[in-house]
Order: C-alpha cells, then sequence, then structure tokens
C-alpha cells in the first residue's frame, strides 16, 4: 500500500466515522440518557458543579479520579453546568482516538530500517486497526454518556504512542515523559498506575539493542518520578484540604472489598447493608457510626483494604474459580453492563447499529495476534494491556472499564487479519487459533439474564424521567420493568423510590405496601414508609412504620432514630428520649444519634447528660459543624457565654460550612453579643 493511498482510505475512514458519530449524536441529544446523568455520571456532574461554584472538598480527600470532573468544570465554566456539550466534545474525541491509534500503530509497526516497501504492509495493518476501532461501536456509545472512558482512552493511546518512542530512542527525556503520560492517564484511572513500576519490561525485550542494567533503572526511575510529578498537585491537595495523606484517591479499599465477593460471580457486588436506605457508596459514615469517631479516607481505604483480605482468606477455596470468572468476563466478547447497557441501547439508536465490529473480534483475535506483530509492538501491547487487565484483576470487571485496551487490541486483531489474509504458513497456523479464541470468549457464554439486564435499564428509564419530573414517563417505565420481571418486591420499591423524588408521596405509599406484600420480611420497606408518612407530616402513621421496621430487625437503629425525630417534633419528649436512646444503644458511634439525644436531655431536663453527650460527640468528630453548634446552644441555653463563644468559634473555624450551617452560626453569635433572644432547644 503507497501512502498517498493510505492517506485517501484514512481521510475515508475519518469521514465516514465522523458522520456515525454525527447520527448518533443527533439521535442522542433528545434523550434522557444525554440529558440526565445517573450513578457515576451524576457524581461527576455534582462534582463539577461544586467546583464551578467554588466548592473544594473541604475535609475530604479525592474519593474518585479527580481529572474528569476537574475538566468537566472547566467545560461547564465556559458552556454553562448542566451543558450537553462534553457529551459532543467526548464525541470528538471517539474521533480523535480512531487518527491517535493509527498514528500509534504506524509508529509502532514502521521498521527500523526505513524501508519503504517493507512498510507497506504495516501501513496496511495500522489502517485495518483504525477502521477496526472506528467501528467499534462502544467506544461511541460511551462517548454519549457524563463518563470517563472516552478520556481514559486517549490518554492511554498516547501514553502507548510515547512508550513506543520511548523504546525507539531511550533516552532520559523520552523516559520521564512517559512517566508523565501514564501519569496524568492515572489521574483520571487511578490503576493505570501499576504500569509505571513495568515499564522498565519495554527497555529488557522492546529496545534495538540491549542496554546496561543501569541505564536500565535509571529511566524506569526517571519513568517513575514522571509520574509521581504529576500525582504531587492531587496528593497535596489531599494534605491541605483534607489533612491527609492520600497519593490520589481512597476508594482503594471498598473497590477491593467488592471484588472480594465471591458469591457474585465475578460481578460488582454491594458491600454494605444500608444501600437502599442511607445510600453511602464510600462506607465512610458506615465505619464512622460503627467506630464511634471521625475517620480520613486513608483510614477508611485501609479498614476496608483488610476487610478484603479477611474476605479473601475466609474464601481461599472460592476464590480460584472467582478470580477465573473474573478474568473470563473481562475478555469474553460480550458487552457486561454496569449503570449503562451498550447492548440495550444499541438496538434503540440506528448509529450504533451500523457499527458492526463487536468486541469479540477485539479480544478474540487481538489475543491471537500478539504473536504476529514486530517484536517492538508487540511487547508494547503486551505491557500496556497486560498491565491494564492485571491492574483491574483485583477489583471487578465491565465493559466501560476495558475500553482502554480496546485501540490496542484493534492493532493486534488486525495483524491477525492481514497475515490470515496474505500469507498461507500464517493462516495455517493462527486461523484455527483466532477461530477457536473467538469460540471460547463468544458473547453468549458471558452473557447475564437478558431480562435483569432489562429491568434495571427499565428502572433506570424510570429513575431518569423523574428527575426531569415527568409523572407518566416515570410510571410508564416502572410498567415496562414490572413486564419483564413481574412480581419482583424491588420493582415498586425503587418506583417508589423514584415518586418520592416528584413529591407524589401517597402514591409512592401505594407501592410501597405492595412490595410489603410482596416481601413481607424486608426491613426498607416499611422504614420508607415512615420516610414518606413523616414527610407528609403523619407522625402516628410514621412512627407505626418505623416500629413495623424495627421489629423485622431488632438490631437496626435507624426506625429507633427517625421516629425519636417525630415524636420530638410532636412535643412528645418523654417518648422521643426513650427511642433515641435505644437508637443509641443501637448505634452508639452514630453521631446524628448522639447530637439529637443530647437535644432531647437537655429538652427533659438534664443538662449535664447533654454536655457529656456534646463533648464526647466533638472530640469523636471533630469537623461536625452539628456537634460544635449544638454544644455552643446548651452552654448559652445554660447561661455560659464563654464556653458557648469557645464551642461556637470550634464551629465557625471549620472550612467547608454551608450556607444553611453559617447563618445559624452567625445567628447564635449575635445572640451572644447582644445577650438576649431565645434560639431555641439545642
Amino acid at each position: 500500500m503507497t501512502v498517498d493511498r493510505e492517506r485517501r482510505l484514512l481521510i475515508a475512514l475519518l469521514v465516514a466515522a465522523a458522520a456515525l458519530r454525527a447520527w448518533f449524536w443527533f439521535e442522542l441529544k433528545g434523550t434522557d440518557l444525554a440529558a440526565v446523568p445517573l450513578l457515576d455520571s451524576q457524581t461527576y456532574h455534582e462534582w463539577a458543579a461544586r467546583l464551578v461554584a467554588g466548592d473544594w472538598g473541604w475535609h475530604e480527600t479525592y474519593w474518585m479520579g479527580p481529572l474528569y470532573p476537574h475538566l468537566l468544570a472547566v467545560v461547564y465554566v465556559i458552556f454553562g453546568v448542566g451543558s450537553q456539550a462534553p457529551l459532543l466534545l467526548q464525541l470528538a474525541l471517539s474521533l480523535a482516538n480512531v487518527w491517535w491509534l493509527h498514528r500509534f500503530a504506524r509508529e509502532a509497526l514502521a521498521p527500523d530500517t526505513g524501508d519503504d516497501d517493507a512498510a507497506a504492509p504495516h501501513r496496511a495493518v495500522a489502517l485495518l486497526a483504525a477502521a477496526l476501532f472506528a467501528f467499534y461501536g462502544a467506544p461511541v456509545f460511551y462517548a454519549g454518556n457524563l463518563l470517563m472512558a472516552t478520556l481514559v482512552t486517549s490518554l492511554f493511546l498516547l501514553a502507548a504512542r510515547q512508550a513506543v518512542r520511548a523504546v525507539r530512542a531511550p533516552g532520559d527525556r523520552t523516559w520521564f515523559v512517559l512517566g508523565v503520560t501514564v501519569g496524568l492517564t492515572g489521574l483520571a484511572r487511578g490503576n493505570v498506575l501499576l504500569l509505571l513500576p513495568a515499564l522498565p519490561v519495554l527497555l529488557r525485550e522492546a529496545t534495538p539493542a540491549p542496554l546496561p542494567r543501569r541505564r536500565v533503572l535509571r529511566l524506569g526511575a526517571l519513568a517513575l518520578a514522571g509520574g509521581l510529578l504529576v500525582l504531587a498537585p492531587v496528593t497535596l491537595r489531599n494534605l491541605v484540604v483534607a489533612d491527609d495523606f492520600v497519593l490520589l484517591t481512597s476508594n482503594g479499599g471498598v473497590n477491593l472489598l467488592i471484588g472480594q465477593q465471591a458469591d457474585y460471580g465475578g460481578l460488582f457486588a454491594p458491600v454494605m447493608d444500608e444501600a437502599q436506605a442511607e445510600f453511602d457508596p464510600s462506607m465512610e459514615p458506615t465505619l464512622e457510626r460503627e467506630l464511634g469517631r471521625d475517620l480520613k479516607g486513608s483510614e477508611v481505604s485501609r479498614i476496608l483494604t483488610r476487610r478484603a483480605w479477611d474476605e479473601f482468606r475466609a474464601n481461599l477455596g472460592r476464590m480460584p474459580a472467582h478470580y477465573a470468572r473474573k478474568i473470563y468476563r473481562f475478555w469474553n466478547g460480550y458487552e457486561l453492563p454496569q449503570i449503562v447497557s451498550y447492548d440495550y441501547y444499541r438496538t434503540r439508536f440506528t448509529a450504533l447499529r451500523l457499527l458492526p465490529v463487536p468486541y469479540v473480534v477485539l479480544s478474540a483475535l487481538g489475543l491471537a495476534g500478539l504473536a504476529l506483530l514486530p517484536r517492538r509492538a508487540r511487547w508494547v501491547v503486551i505491557v500496556f494491556v497486560g498491565g491494564y487487565f492485571l491492574s483491574l484483576l483485583p477489583f471487578f470487571p465491565t465493559a466501560r472499564y476495558r475500553q482502554p485496551i480496546a485501540p490496542l487490541l484493534a492493532l493486534s486483531a488486525a495483524a491477525w487479519l492481514w497475515a490470515v489474509a496474505t500469507q498461507p504458513a500464517a493462516r495455517r497456523r493462527w486461523l484455527p487459533v483466532g477461530l477457536l479464541l473467538v469460540l471460547a470468549l463468544w458473547p453468549r457464554w458471558g452473557a447475564l439474564d437478558e431480562r435483569e439486564v432489562l429491568w434495571q435499564v427499565h428502572l433506570h428509564e424510570a429513575s431518569r424521567a423523574s428527575k426531569r419530573g415527568d409523572l407518566a414517563a416515570t410510571m410508564a417505565a416502572g410498567n415496562r420493568a414490572e413486564e419483564v420481571r413481574p412480581g419482583l418486591a424491588d420493582t415498586p420499591y425503587h418506583l417508589a423510590l423514584y415518586l418520592e423524588d416528584l413529591g407524589e408521596r401517597e402514591r409512592a405509599i401505594r407501592l410501597l405496601e405492595e412490595a410489603a406484600r410482596r416481601a413481607p420480611a424486608n426491613r426498607l420497606i416499611p422504614y420508607r414508609i415512615g420516610r414518606n408518612r413523616e414527610e407528609m407530616g403523619a407522625a402516628r402513621e410514621a412512627v407505626a412504620a418505623y416500629e413495623r421496621a424495627a421489629a423485622l430487625d431488632r438490631e437496626w437503629s435507624y426506625p429507633w432514630f427517625r421516629g425519636g425525630l417525630v415524636l420530638q417534633r410532636e412535643g412528645r419528649l418523654d417518648e422521643a428520649r426513650r427511642a433515641m436512646e435505644r437508637a443509641y444503644a443501637l448505634a452508639p458511634g452514630n453521631q446524628r444519634i448522639r447530637s439529637n439525644l443530647a437535644s432531647l436531655c437537655a429538652e427533659t431536663g438534664e443538662p449535664d447528660r447533654a454536655r457529656e453527650l456534646l463533648t464526647g460527640l466533638v472530640r469523636d468528630y471533630p469537623l461536625y459543624v452539628n456537634g460544635w453548634f449544638n454544644l455552643a446552644l446548651l452552654e448559652y441555653r445554660q447561661g455560659r457565654n464563654d464556653a458557648a463563644r469557645d464551642a461556637l468559634d470550634r464551629a465557625r473555624g471549620l472550612r467547608g460550612l454551608s450556607a444553611d450551617e453559617r447563618d445559624r452560626v452567625e445567628e447564635l453569635a449575635r445572640l451572644l453579643a447582644t445577650g438576649s433572644g431565645d434560639a431555641g432547644p439545642p
């Protein structure tokens, strides 16, 4: 293939890929999928919106990779918070990835001799790799979601391309820049940082000539230094903002714990009991309540890492099969859904149906084609793909997590296709290998129950509709979920949650009552009924619902806590205190329970007990503003103004207070200054 022909074909490929991405955009832009972010997408959106508003997350370490939400915030500054411009930019970036893959392939495959005739087949393979990736639909789909998959793929490609340059010309500068690019990718997805110690393998296997051991160590150290230099601002931010030494993020522990749940067949697994009552994905508040004190992000991660290790050891006999399932799910052609299902939306968008390349072609033929790549390209692909795969193995696989390696697998798959098509000897040897791998990794063998996937999709549709205030669409999506899997208690339960967001509490209660008929032992259902009755001002019915929830689980503190709050508002202080004492006995570390029990003690004539509770509370939770405020209020009501001012100064000195919290603090400060007025009970 001549250079001119390659250029013409590449332009045609990019035009076709751009047209399909534009088509997808015009189909996507008017849908809830684009307009209403959910789960991780919602987290990124809200994080970026807070950054735009000037909230830097005081007292909290980064829990997820910070690069994507910070870039998203920049886009929001330019185009407005909530704009769909990020999706359009991501689709453009997915097109750029096709071109970058072609450039990477050309550089990785180029012969060192510069012989144009020898380069001709490599030009064909590079173009074929770009075509495979351009017409693989999943990257286009994920570019249309507020997720980091497209950005990580771009950075991963740039890092791989820099690796090619670093092994062709192994100098201090090229290896330092390689470390910087890997570090930058790690700012988006932290597991990529595990590539840094693997990079010196390239110096042993992929350079034109062997290097002395000392030179290998020097270049490897420079790459590591480059990566750490990129991380330094994030580490410094965590030290300054959160007073916590965390290199990047503090979510490693919870994800490790999820990854060791052998009962879930290598899939994402919930690891906390309160997921549908008081949502807590980080498990930090849960552990703080359990241990009865403030925890830093690093402490939470260490605790959960130990629990993950304990889980691994406790189920040691099951772990080989569990990890084998995770490995198979990673390489299998099935697009394993989490948050969104590519397979479902491919049936909904015509543009996606016109992208015919399945992942099984990339994975199966990509693995088979490794042996057919030139040495330099082969080792770059092995180190980057293998390192990325191993970095995810302790956690859990999903289709979107494996997107960054798809371009590199496309190169390897293209090498297999070209060799089988043009070289009879390679065809005889490698055609059976490739076909056997396709058969072994066929999507059907790793597919989830289609009804379960559809059920989850329809519930997400209902959630999106509720967030934009469309009751009819919410109910219609909920009914579709019921039709797919009739009789599940989870369907009316989740639909009730969405109706709560719409303010349709009577309808929500009717759905919860239906859920209770289907699952009478589920403690969460009467609890949610109680929350709805509480919001409606039906105190008696709310307390009765909380009592039913407490009867289903006598070790659960939440029903007693909520019931105590309702009784307190009704002026039934003795009953409220008994309920709150019960909640405190069940969860003595819960700061909200301790604070509200102190308030009840003060109201029922036991200020000393209230002071004891609040003093212990602010000792254990020095960043809990309500603890300091209530202590200041108690001291003020008892005429101990100096002690009240001290506590109030501590509350005022906390960073990151909301406007409401600051107003409450300043109001009490004014009362202290004038010595008059009534701030109410603590």
